[in-house]
């Protein structure tokens, strides 16, 4: 018997490889036939994934036009149900719409390459045009349904999706039309809503400012970008947002300047701060929001006495202001402490107590009742009832400090 050589063996092993790959994808495009829904196209694609990997199929476009065809077709295959009256699921609609667009845009790259010979003929290019450009708009309805499902990450995508088609040149000449920009400006802001949703807050930034570059005109805009600035923890942006949201609709929403001079006030720019507010204030004197930032820009300044005063007016302007109670709860607090550490151990016992039940008491009494309120307006003030707990400790008032460790247990 005739022996055959290692090379010879080696290429007959590579052979039978290339050829096992080119009938996985064979029988891909069979089974891809019978899919009619997204978790039997799923099966499909597992079996012929390394089609993907292979040196045989992993550069044709085939490869890649079948599963992105065929995800078209089980999309198709949901809208004809739900006219139906079927029930269908809008995520797995919505992923097969997705993972066909996908698929299209890898075929896209090798159907464009050059064949031997050095001249480019497309094979599948024509037709995934026309699909895409068929189902432009139902990317929209897509991400509808993903985010009425709270799939945030597929409504994101469905978007970009929307907004890449009619801006790529390769489907110019299917006179698809660009979206105005006030159109891209709101889908951006969708897709940062999204974003945030799903916890990608870069992703969310960069879609609003996006929106914003676009001359999105919404108070909401600036201020679901300042809280999602504010969640990622980055300051610059925080006050960008604050500063560009008070220029652009002023005190219409007295958060804007808050938030602005709460930026000061965390570098330490008080002199800014306080000119900001008094010339507020000396516009709508009667404006609770602005005597809370007055209140926070003295207690950052340790004037104690002086945000005091600005909390109480402020609770007083407007008694739903949980905030405000919080914040004056907290300033009699500290004034309590600064009393107590200031009584220095050259007092009698019998005078501390004294001075106590006629000076600290009723302060601590004070800032008791300004807590309770805060979180009776609003129970999600939680940092009430932690105060609340050390001050009827140092009350030795039993029943209350019962009340509020079951409250914070619950």
């Amino acid at each position: 018997m005739k022996k055959m050589s290692l090379i010879g063996a080696m290429l007959l092993v590579g052979t039978i490889g290339a050829s096992a790959q080119a009938d996985l994808v064979k029988e891909a495009e069979q089974g891809f036939k019978s899919a009619k829904d997204y978790p039997s196209y799923r099966k499909v694609i597992d079996t012929m994934t390394p089609a993907f990997t292979n040196e045989a199929t992993k550069s044709d476009a085939k490869t890649y036009f079948l599963p992105g065809k065929a995800g078209f077709k089980v999309y198709d295959n949901y809208i004809i149900a739900r006219s139906l009256g079927q029930e269908v699921n809008p995520v797995d609609m919505g992923n097969a719409l997705l993972d066909g667009y996908g698929y299209f845009l890898k075929a896209f790259e090798y159907d464009s390459l050059p064949d031997a010979k050095g001249k480019v003929k497309p094979k599948y290019s024509k037709d995934m045009i026309n699909e895409i450009v068929g189902h432009v708009n139902d990317f929209d309805q897509v991400a509808v349904g993903f985010w009425q499902a709270h799939d945030f990450d597929g409504a994101y995508n469905a978007w970009e999706a929307l907004l890449d088609i009619p801006s790529n040149p390769r489907y110019k000449k299917s006179n698809i039309k660009a979206y105005p920009d006030s159109t891209v400006a709101n889908i951006r802001f969708n897709q940062g809503l999204a974003a945030w949703q799903a916890q990608k807050l870069d992703k969310a930034l960069q879609a609003f400012d996006r929106s914003i570059a676009l001359g999105h005109s919404n108070p909401q805009l600036y201020e679901y970008a300042y809280s999602v600035a504010y969640q990622a923890g980055d300051s610059v942006n925080m006050q960008r947002y604050a500063e560009e949201g008070l220029k652009k609709f002023g005190t219409e929403d007295p958060r804007f300047l808050q938030w602005t001079v709460n930026g000061y006030i965390l570098h330490k720019e008080y002199d800014k701060a306080a000119k900001m507010l008094q010339d507020a204030i000396a516009a709508d004197p009667n404006n609770a929001a602005y005597h809370l930032s007055l209140g926070v820009l003295a207690e950052s300044q340790n004037n104690i006495d002086e945000a005091i005063k600005e909390y109480t007016l402020a609770t007083k302007l407007n008694d739903k202001d949980a905030q405000a109670f919080l914040n004056l709860g907290r300033a009699l607090a500290e004034k309590y402490d600064a009393l107590d550490q200031a009584t220095g151990s050259n007092m009698s016992q019998a005078d501390y107590n004294k001075y106590a039940a006629e000076t600290l008491n009723p302060i601590l009494k004070q800032s008791a009742e300004a807590f309770e309120t805060s979180y009776k307006i609003n129970e999600e003030m939680t940092d009430a009832l932690r105060y609340l707990k050390n001050i009827y400790y140092r009350l030795n008032d039993n029943t209350n400090l019962e009340r509020v460790n079951k409250l914070l247990m619950q």
